[in-house]
């Protein structure tokens, strides 16, 4: 039997904490203004792999922090012959601003994170203002933010670093209205996560984000 998958990293671990995240590189069929999709933390890759068979003029990059994962999805990829998918390695609190060159993304998808109950946790979940500069320093104008959670709480803390000031004034604006959440699924793709919170009868708590800078 292979080794199991790790379901959960503490990011913040010594082994993570140096940058090493490598530039990803855009298929040469795609052109070099080829939208681009960004799913951070992506886990086993679902909603990537179906955003891009759905959408093969987009170039779609799942981005995961569990190197066995990352070798799982590429063999993924490989086998269903996907040209416009891509997986690479960050750790979104190091090393994400080596990753895109400035104003080249279209599009960061946020689903349903490790929500980290305990209160001395918190500290490792993911939407923060840094994550927030380093998007808004990668996203072209025009571009989204999208986040979603099966957890009431974390998706209302997301909500809340979302809606202040600072963040604003980066330039993002809640495309529901402010404090507000978006209804539905806008994308022909859902993360297994999105599958059984649906299969459950519970709501996906999803919030996205328009970027223009100021």
């Amino acid at each position: 039997m292979g080794r199991r998958v790790r379901q959960h990293v503490n990011p913040l671990a010594l082994r993570y904490t140096t940058a090493r995240a490598t530039p990803v590189e855009r298929p040469s069929h795609l052109g070099p203004d080829c939208p681009i999709d960004v799913e951070l933390g992506c886990a086993d890759g679902q909603f990537s792999f179906q955003l891009a068979e759905a959408a093969p003029e987009r170039f779609v990059v799942g981005l995961e922090i569990r190197e066995k994962v990352l070798e799982i999805n590429r063999r993924k990829v490989a086998a269903a012959g996907l040209r416009n998918l891509s997986f690479g390695y960050v750790n979104m609190d190091v090393d994400l601003d080596r990753v895109f060159e400035a104003r080249s993304v279209d599009r960061f998808h946020i689903l349903y994170p490790d929500p980290w109950f305990k209160n001395r946790h918190h500290k490792r979940r993911v939407v923060k203002l840094e994550l927030c500069q380093t998007m808004a320093r990668q996203l072209r104008p025009g571009g989204e933010l999208h986040f979603a959670s099966d957890v009431y709480e974390v998706a209302l803390e997301a909500l809340s670093e979302l809606e202040t000031p600072e963040v604003e004034a980066l330039g993002f604006t809640n495309m529901a209205g402010e404090w507000s959440f978006w209804r539905g699924n806008p994308y022909p793709a859902a993360s297994k996560r999105e599958d059984t919170t649906i299969r459950r009868g519970q709501r996906p708590w999803r919030i996205r984000y328009r970027y223009n800078p100021r």
